[in-house]
């Protein structure tokens, strides 16, 4: 009896041991899967693998605009320089004379940060002023971009004077063709070309009311309880727009 007890224990216990077994790989494989798409469900961002890579793509699905893809395919057909005529009017807040590029400054996903590094680059070596505006430190310009844009899309994306001229394909695809020089004539010169003192050219610095908390102290009542609100001067990463290059 005693034989038969343990025999039915030790069946019990391999049991158990193979369930625990198959549950912690199961549970591995969903954190893994999380764990690639943490950034991404962060911001806000829908994704879907592409076949063959291990980068994330953004499902656009209800993009309202035309596709910039198209507008280079139309433009390269007839081997013409465009003008700013040629692309979608959109008007970003602040941006109808203006270069506006939205970018990222997470590394989370590699790609997306490398092309907004690439754009970024060739702006630069036009010696223009341009501004960037980082989506992942003010998530006031995620929520504009995808307001102008009628759907959730990825950085970059580049406006010159009103006009959305696309991400960094399109970009660099003027770029190659000797265009975007052109789409960039009358733009100011950027005669400093140095990094700004406050904020070294994040455009950002860290809250001076909270200290970057987000919180600030104050009282209350007529019994003047103390307690902490939240700071009214910054963002949600309790950071405020550098008030000398911004």
């Amino acid at each position: 009896m005693e034989n038969w007890d343990s025999f039915q224990l030790l069946a019990t216990w391999n049991q158990v041991h193979n369930d625990n077994k198959l549950a912690e790989q199961e549970i591995g494989l969903k954190e893994s899967e999380n764990d690639n798409h943490y950034v991404e469900y962060k911001m806000g961002f829908q994704v879907t693998p592409i076949k063959g890579s291990k980068d994330k793509e953004l499902v656009d699905e209800n993009l309202v605009v035309s596709s910039p893809s198209k507008i280079m395919q139309q433009i390269a057909g007839n081997n013409e320089c465009p003008s700013l005529a040629d692309f979608d009017e959109i008007h970003p807040p602040g941006g109808s004379q203006a270069v506006i590029l939205y970018t990222t400054s997470m590394k989370g996903i590699r790609k997306t940060f490398q092309d907004c590094n690439t754009v970024r680059f060739l702006l630069r070596s036009f010696k223009i002023i341009y501004h960037e505006r980082d989506v992942s430190m003010h998530l006031e310009y995620r929520e504009e971009l995808w307001k102008i844009l009628g759907g959730k899309v990825i950085p970059p994306r580049l406006f010159i004077k009103g006009r959305y001229i696309g991400g960094a394909d399109e970009v660099v695809g003027l770029h190659e063709m000797g265009w975007l020089g052109k789409l960039l004539e009358g733009t100011p010169i950027d005669f400093v070309d140095a990094s700004c003192n406050g904020c070294v050219c994040t455009r950002f610095v860290i809250c001076y009311s909270c200290n970057g908390s987000c919180k600030v102290f104050t009282t209350y009542g007529d019994n003047k309880n103390e307690c902490f609100i939240r700071c009214l001067e910054c963002n949600e990463n309790g950071l405020v727009k550098c008030p000398i290059c911004c």
